[in-house]
């Protein structure tokens, strides 16, 4: 199916085995005469790595455990009424909230309420099979997450850093093509569009880095592959280019907001040539920001210095160079301030950041 990617259809195959095999322990093997919660655990319990797994499984026996207890203790000592029952479900449903639990802390209220309206919460047997069946069934879905083909991101989250690299790299070379032709409003609502999409893109891709770093932990392919992605060093990467986009955002900003103020001057066409010098120099030193290589460290300060020397030439020009309308001023100092922080920005970022390999 096109919608459905490797991983997804990978986890659907597996959950669906994990039900089936706790449906049939717990039918044919425990003899349940409800084999309900088995299969329930064991579907609910099969995630994205080994560690969510593990704490999925945890927290839905928790859960139920204090479903079916709270039950069981009114149950036993006040018996099945209305106002008991009330008293159940209050309590259920305030425990079911606590944050430890997560998503299945909806168990707490649903386990109490089935537990009192099949046997009045006062069954012993009822409550510690049905806490059985929960137990195995999580033990089961945990087990074939493990066994079949126990998922490691490693591949997805270093192409995403890649294609992040590369398209925040387009962005400041767009902007820095567009600076030197003909732009207008909509260029820049294109491209302050662009830059925030990048900026907000950035969590998504550090949830990828996490993923995969989580993917790795207690995982038996793991131990076979030997694999050793620079977890720490996509992130620094990622982030000084959230930060860069942030920057270009603001450049992009400062142009947008001086076309719509009839108070202000535009700057001037030499000066938006010089920072567009200035981004194409900033945009060379991608070629080996984060590269692990001979001189790639060296070649990045190299680049981001000669930007720096290009906007000190430029800060110098506007201060010996007279502006043909002094309401000017505002929007070229503003623009030697983002151009300048984004340089300090990848500068402070590129001793730690790491791109995957190509190959």
């Amino acid at each position: 199916m096109p919608w459905l990617s490797r991983d997804d259809t990978l986890m659907i195959i597996k959950a669906t085995m994990a039900t089936v095999i706790a449906w049939v322990v717990a039918d044919r093997v425990m003899g349940s005469a409800t084999p309900y919660y088995a299969p329930l655990a064991a579907l609910l319990v099969v995630d994205k790595t080994i560690v969510r797994s593990l704490g999925a499984s945890v927290r839905r026996i928790f859960a139920v455990g204090l479903g079916m207890g709270l039950a069981w203790l009114v149950g036993t000592t006040l018996g099945l009424t209305w106002w008991s029952m009330g008293i159940v479900i209050l309590g259920a449903l305030v425990i079911g909230r606590w944050r430890r639990l997560g998503d299945h802390g909806i168990q707490v209220p649903s386990m109490a309420l089935l537990s009192l309206l099949t046997a009045g919460g006062t069954s012993e047997d009822f409550t510690a099979l049905t806490m059985l069946e929960t137990l195995v069934g999580g033990v089961i879905g945990v087990v074939v997450n493990i066994v079949v083909l126990a998922p490691l991101h490693v591949e997805g989250p270093r192409q995403r850093v890649l294609d992040y690299t590369r398209r925040v790299r387009g962005l400041l070379d767009e902007v820095a093509e567009g600076l030197t032709g003909d732009w207008g409003k909509d260029a820049l609502d294109g491209w302050r569009d662009t830059a925030d999409r990048l900026h907000v893109e950035a969590e998504e891709v550090v949830d990828l880095i996490e993923l995969g770093r989580e993917s790795q932990k207690l995982n038996p392919r793991d131990q076979i592959h030997k694999l050793a992605p620079a977890w720490d060093g996509y992130g620094e990467t990622v982030e000084g280019l959230r930060r860069a986009t942030w920057h270009v955002s603001g450049l992009v900003r400062t142009l947008r907001d001086n076309l719509d103020d009839p108070d202000r001057a535009s700057p001037s066409q030499n000066f938006l040539a010089g920072i567009a010098s200035v981004l194409r120099e900033v945009s060379t030193a991608f070629d080996d920001f984060g590269v692990d290589a001979d001189g790639a460290l060296e070649s990045v300060g190299s680049r981001l210095d000669g930007a720096v020397a290009q906007l000190d030439e430029l800060t110098t020009l506007l201060h010996e160079t007279p502006l043909d309308d002094p309401r000017a001023w505002p929007v070229h100092g503003a623009l030697l301030h983002d151009c300048q922080r984004l340089v300090a920005e990848l500068r402070t970022r590129a001793g730690g950041a790491v791109i995957p390999p190509t190959d």
